[in-house]
């Protein structure tokens, strides 16, 4: 498998030569099902049954993505020679800290022992499994001379979750949190099972047992990465609270958002004025290990991402108590890392309510900052400043589409992609063209989109078209790459080059991958085909960014329809600079991306320290539709009326590919469905009673809703969980139902809840939901009220 940097090789341009300048970057696919996909049911039939057919299936998995990634591993060696830079700086007593993406590391179901909803943005277990055991097996390094950490937004929480479910009462640390399994509990990540997995694997007479350690992850047992020589440790990178000494603050060169942050000393090594502190902290090898996913704020989630949020601190204050300097709210629990910036206008919140403020011209009180993209550079600019090395390996291999946080929208696409290197931005670059590109190189050179890096890289996007009275769909070309300026910003600061060249291989058709033009491809018997993913991939919480194209043309049309000013609103809110598009540097000037993240920490934060609090927490998402629009809430609050705006174009956008067509009751003449799109009101009255009860409305009521949000904790508190059943994350699907039939048929008396909505959604395709009344009250409208009032929803924010 030669790779000749000067190869001519034939493609539909003629013949022409591949790619050989800028840093390398490896890439290999291979097949998904050969890989990790499955493993998540296999792992139940492992704890739940002791199953071995199972664990050896498992296994095979990941002897097969350890194959795999050796290829393009010793390719990488061979153009940079890092495997050289490791042993001189193991030498030095650092060590290999590997950095999964977690966000919600949640993965195993405490209950079930199946998939949990964290499943969609985890970096996988059996994917850093075969990472971990190349390191050792190839490069001859001990699994002594390595360690796991992470800052995972959940992991707080999750840990105070489990705690409070567990059935022996005891408590679960973070740590145990990332092993999966505390005890007998299991519920986490799972890298327990890593250890297992290698341990399995050693060689007769191996000196090092990947299993030492674990007992200190279940115990919480905390030891400097400098005085460890015998174990695999785990690491909360989150956590320096307890402990200041833990921390390190280091300057951020031409730092923007920040000129000095805190860091966990694991990542940053000790204070190089004192040699004791060097030697119990030595710094590390980094080697972050990114999920490659939408987002609901960036672009994507990749390889700078997973570093410029995953690794500030969730825990860390310099004021004391709970006054956290990265995240909210200011509990012992934090759920968000929203105290750093993640847009360019951040609010100033009450600090009683954290809602946002207002000026006496009302409007919204905000401070400009670099937005997310200068956080984002900022702290990895400020770990390469300590002389931190850093290799990327970015599992693609189930990428991760339409969301990232945990939910039930994430989707897991089949790409089988992995892409390694030493240069960031040439990997994010590479990462991004693949996941927002799906048009062919001969094609793509035809459309003329720039993507602000000197290349080609169109998405085929359906646009939506005024045809007479129907709005039909069309198909035409965005480029959600030429709105970014992540990598751009990133390069100006030095952390690496917009430019690169693809080494690796292709073991589905058994051929070699380069670039050309930036556009992977496989190259066999000296031809070059594509490699272009099939996927529309986009963020549903940031639709008008990603496929701004498709939500523009939609809002123009309904215009044209009907004499509303859609676009024109939307622009006027999010557009600054008036050029007609809208980056993912604009996010208006409301503060939204703030309160929202001070919403979602609240969430989050409830879970981990409330009893039914995953119940509680889940309805404060209608706190961000009550302030959306100021007919729903007594202070007159729109913060999120343009981004509630998006959500009803994601609603048209999925009813137009709905296989069913139906006339649209707003609008005469305009039919939906078949390719052909809804009126902008019948979107939104979707979008809202899909909030309200759930996705199968407006016929019946399911799971997750707000209705069935306030019924399953009435049930519990009132009945026994009759109805919910006994798996908490998964109550009974039949459940609303059979409730609403009984208490409609008279056979039992309702739950003593109350829910207020708008008018119009009281009524199911003509039946009746119980507990439901209609009010135009600010105050009232879409809360919950149990036990006669004495308990309503949503509570003020914590």
């Amino acid at each position: 498998m030669a790779h000749n940097k000067r190869r001519i090789v034939d493609s539909p341009l003629g013949k022409q030569e591949i790619d050989h300048s800028g840093p390398p970057v490896g890439v290999v696919r291979m097949d998904v099902d050969q890989a990790y996909a499955g493993t998540g049911e296999l792992l139940q039939k492992v704890i739940n049954d002791s199953d071995q057919n199972a664990w050896n299936q498992i296994r095979a998995k990941i002897d097969y993505m350890f194959e795999n990634i050796d290829l393009i591993l010793a390719l990488l060696d061979q153009e940079t020679g890092f495997n050289q830079q490791l042993k001189s700086r193991l030498e030095k007593g650092q060590k290999l800290l590997f950095k999964p993406n977690m966000v919600a590391p949640m993965n195993i179901e405490p209950q079930t022992h199946g998939p949990d909803q964290g499943c969609t943005t985890v970096t996988e277990w059996g994917f850093v499994a075969a990472l971990m055991r190349w390191f050792h097996d190839k490069v001859g390094i001990s699994y002594y001379k390595m360690c796991l950490g992470e800052a995972a937004t959940g992991m707080s929480a999750a840990a105070g979750y489990y705690s409070m479910y567990h059935p022996d009462g005891k408590r679960v640390t973070t740590e145990a949190v990332l092993e999966g399994k505390s005890g007998n509990f299991y519920g986490g990540w799972g890298f327990y099972f890593v250890r297992k997995y290698l341990s399995e694997a050693l060689k007769p007479n191996a000196e090092d047992d990947p299993m030492k350690g674990y007992q200190e992850s279940e115990g919480g047992v905390y030891i400097p990465p400098g005085e460890v020589h015998d174990k695999l440790m785990v690491y909360d990178l989150n956590r320096i609270y307890d402990d200041p000494s833990k921390g390190r603050e280091i300057e951020v060169p031409d730092g923007i958002n920040y000129k000095t942050i805190t860091l966990h000393k694991a990542i940053v090594g000790g204070d190089p004025n004192n040699d004791e502190d060097l030697k119990a902290y030595p710094g590390c090898i980094l080697v972050n290990v990114p999920k490659l996913k939408v987002h609901c704020f960036t672009l994507f989630t990749n390889v700078i991402k997973n570093l410029g949020i995953g690794l500030y601190p969730m825990q860390s204050t310099k004021e004391g108590g709970f006054h956290w300097e990265y995240s909210v709210p200011h509990t012992q629990v934090p759920g968000m890392k929203g105290g750093i910036p993640h847009e360019v206008w951040i609010p100033e919140l009450d600090p009683k309510t954290h809602m946002p403020q207002k000026d006496p011209q009302n409007r919204y009180i905000v401070k400009k900052t670099g937005g997310i993209n200068a956080t984002m550079i900022d702290i990895v600019k400020a770990v390469a400043n300590q002389d931190i090395f850093m290799i990327h390996v970015v599992d693609g291999i189930e990428m991760i589409n339409r969301d990232h946080m945990g939910n039930v929208l994430g989707e897991k696409v089949a790409e089988g992609l992995v892409f390694a290197g030493l240069d960031p931005v040439a990997m994010d670059l590479l990462s991004a063209r693949y996941m927002f590109s799906n048009v062919p190189l001969e094609e793509a050179l035809k459309v003329e989109l720039n993507d602000r890096a000197g290349g080609q890289f169109p998405q085929a996007v359906p646009i939506p078209v005024l045809e007479g009275k129907t709005i039909i769909t069309k198909m035409d070309f965005d480029c959600p790459l030429s709105r970014d300026r992540c990598l751009e910003n990133a390069e100006k600061r030095g952390l690496g080059k917009r430019t690169y060249h693809a080494i690796g291989h292709d073991t589905v058709t058994d051929s070699q991958i380069v670039s050309l033009n930036g556009h992977l491809g496989a190259v066999r018997n000296g031809t070059f085909s594509d490699l272009i993913t099939k996927t529309l991939y986009f963020d549903v919480y940031k639709m008008p960014w990603d496929m701004q194209k498709t939500a523009l043309k939609y809002m123009e049309a309904v215009d044209q329809l009907t004499g509303s000013s859609l676009k024109e609103k939307f622009l006027n809110a999010f557009d600054e600079n008036g050029d007609g598009i809208v980056s993912y540097d604009e996010f208006g000037r409301k503060g939204l991306c703030g309160t929202m993240l001070w919403t979602m920490g609240d969430i989050i934060t409830r879970m981990g320290t409330e009893k039914l609090g995953y119940l509680k927490g889940r309805f404060s998402t209608a706190l961000m539709a009550k302030i959306s629009d100021p007919s729903m809430n007594t202070d007159g609050h729109d913060i999120f009326n343009e981004m509630m705006d998006g959500a009803a174009i994601v609603a048209a956008f999925q009813m137009s590919q709905m296989d069913l067509e139906m006339d649209d009751p707003f609008q005469e003449g305009l039919k939906w469905g078949k390719g052909k799109w809804p009126s902008f009101q019948l979107a939104k009255f979707f979008q809202t009673g899909v909030s309200i009860y759930g996705a199968s409305f407006p016929f019946s009521i399911a799971f997750p809703s707000l209705y069935g949000t306030a019924f399953f904790y009435a049930d519990i508190t009132q009945n026994n969980g009759k109805y919910s059943g006994s798996i908490r994350t998964q109550p009974d699907p039949e459940a609303l139902g059979q409730y609403m039939t009984k208490v409609t048929n008279g056979e039992e008396k309702p739950l003593d809840f109350r829910f207020y909505v708008p008018a119009g959604y009281d009524d199911l395709s003509g039946n009746k939901p119980p507990n439901v009344e209609v009010t135009d009250d600010p105050g009232k409208i879409l809360t919950v009220s149990f036990a006669g009032g004495k308990e309503i929803w949503p509570d003020t924010l914590l």
